[in-house]
């Protein structure tokens, strides 16, 4: 009989596996934002959070837009750019369907790439953050 350790997920490795999409084609700020919204609206794990934050932060993202992220819809501190990956953010994490309005505001915005790149960025930034709930612990990154 040996006294091997359980198996399990390990977030960590997770979150370096996603780590390329930080090289991405899109804006680092306008990826940052639309990771930390998604983020905000999924909760459970507050180290998600508190991550893309920091990353935030070393990007120069004002300290004001980052308090006003959860209502970027009613505020005039962020970009077209950022308004239309904060939208096409929105549709994606709430699972609603996408309005015509939405969609062509992305399409317009981004090219192509950009948008594959912000739909990957949004949908990983969901997964960690079910992980995160599935192992009933924040994932820890570091």
């Amino acid at each position: 009989m040996t006294s091997e350790r359980p198996r399990r997920i390990d977030a960590t490795d997770i979150y370096h596996t996603t780590r390329a999409v930080r090289h991405c084609s899109l804006d680092p700020s306008i990826r940052c934002l639309a990771e930390l919204r998604t983020s905000q609206i999924n909760g459970g794990c507050d180290n998600c959070e508190n991550l893309r934050v920091s990353e935030a932060e070393a990007l120069g993202i004002d300290a004001e837009k980052l308090r006003e992220l959860a209502r970027w819809a009613d505020s005039d501190r962020f970009t077209a750019r950022e308004r239309a990956a904060l939208a096409w953010c929105e549709s994606f994490t709430h699972f609603r369907p996408v309005d015509a309005s939405t969609r062509m505001m992305a399409i317009n915005t981004f090219s192509p790439r950009e948008l594959a790149d912000l739909t990957l960025a949004i949908e990983l930034t969901s997964t960690m953050s079910r992980v995160a709930r599935h192992m009933d612990s924040d994932v820890r990154v570091g």
